[in-house]
């Protein structure tokens, strides 16, 4: 069989096989016909020629052309002009004019659709009329039994090959669609697989975000994030005309910790004021680390005296809590400084500065209080 991989379509792969059937199958009852009535050489050369020789010339030029489809397409008109041509020269007889036709008007319907049926009959006409010019016109439509049963069985078995053709055709079109349907859903459980993993990775990417914008000691968030959230609460406060308080926090004597409990001590003492910071920030406060032992409070739309309060309530809450650490207590304070937009500032390095002023001066004054900051 014609391999379908080396070829355009089916009529292309399947029009040298049923055309070699065709042309075997008809040769027999034209030839039974033709045998008492004595035609000479030349007649019985062109009978060779045509039944046995024409079929593979017909695909050797088909496998030739640039557009096989189209070649195996004219090929097919020219079967119908020569059938045509026959059938006149042979004087019309019933059973093989019918044969002729009707396995052309198959081949023409199946290839080309309503178009063949309109293009068979015109060139099996053209050859029946080019051949009664060429040959004077006669009609012998009888023919004898074993002709008739011939075409009749030719004709049937042609049928069926062409019906076997159909049949090998759409199973494998079932099985190319059983393949493609195996495919998609191969494909459809793959995309569900890669739409998974691209959450995933969506998912890890807003925690490598996440991460990236925490302090990985206290969970906080770290001097990255502050530089990229501050202005613009700033911007927002500004266009609601809302105060914005700035605070920031160092634990006093922290080397001391270090030095006296340890790292893993000190540690643990900045934990300690992170969770206590954590629990009294607000939904809008922004709670950073801010570096080493300086922590830092971003208070939106809280004006300076509220803020001076509640950094007092942190000075207390921390001076009384103990921070234990295996059989060790430890117990520190904790210096603050203040500043307010737009009292002292307006832009973000400008609020920090202020507030390390203040916080300077907190330390300066002895440490364990909260100084705002004094223009």
């Amino acid at each position: 069989m014609t391999d379908f991989t080396k070829t355009h379509r089916w009529v292309v792969a399947n029009g040298y096989r049923v055309r070699v059937a065709a042309f075997a199958l008809i040769c027999v009852p034209i030839g039974l016909h033709m045998l008492p009535r004595g035609h000479g050489p030349i007649v019985w050369t062109l009978f060779v020629l045509q039944f046995l020789i024409y079929p593979h010339l017909m695909y050797w030029f088909t496998r030739k052309a640039g557009d096989r489809e189209q070649s195996e397409l004219n090929s097919m008109i020219v079967d119908a002009v020569v059938s045509g041509a026959w059938v006149a020269g042979l004087g019309f007889p019933l059973w093989i004019s019918i044969a002729l036709f009707l396995a052309n008007l198959l081949n023409h319907t199946i290839t080309r659709g309503v178009p063949g049926i309109l293009t068979c009959p015109l060139a099996f006409a053209s050859g029946a009329l080019a051949s009664t010019t060429v040959i004077a016109f006669h009609v012998s439509a009888d023919t004898s039994g074993l002709v008739t049963l011939s075409a009749i069985i030719g004709l049937a078995v042609y049928l069926s090959l062409i019906g076997i053709e159909f049949f090998a055709y759409i199973n494998q079109l079932h099985n190319v669609q059983d393949t493609l349907d195996s495919q998609k859903k191969t494909l459809e459980g793959a995309n569900a697989i890669l739409h998974e993993q691209i959450g995933k990775i969506h998912d890890l990417q807003e925690k490598l975000r996440e991460q990236a914008n925490r302090d990985s000691l206290t969970g906080l968030f770290n001097r990255r994030y502050l530089e990229g959230t501050l202005e613009r609460e700033l911007a927002r406060c500004r266009r609601e005309g809302a105060p914005l308080t700035m605070v920031l926090l160092d634990v006093d004597h922290f080397k001391k910790v270090n030095d006296t409990y340890g790292h893993p001590a000190g540690d643990e003492v900045l934990r300690a004021l992170s969770h206590l910071l954590s629990e009294n920030a607000r939904i809008e406060d922004i709670v950073c680390r801010y570096g080493g032992e300086e922590f830092l409070l971003v208070l939106p739309k809280m004006p300076l005296d509220i803020a001076i309060d509640r950094a007092a309530q942190l000075l207390k809450a921390f001076r009384e809590t103990t921070v234990t650490v295996g059989e060790m207590r430890i117990q520190t304070t904790i210096s603050i400084g203040i500043a307010a937009a737009p009292e002292h500032a307006e832009s973000a390095e400008g609020l920090i500065q202020c507030a390390d002023r203040a916080l300077y001066q907190a330390k300066a004054n002895g440490r364990d209080r909260a100084v705002a900051f004094a223009t």
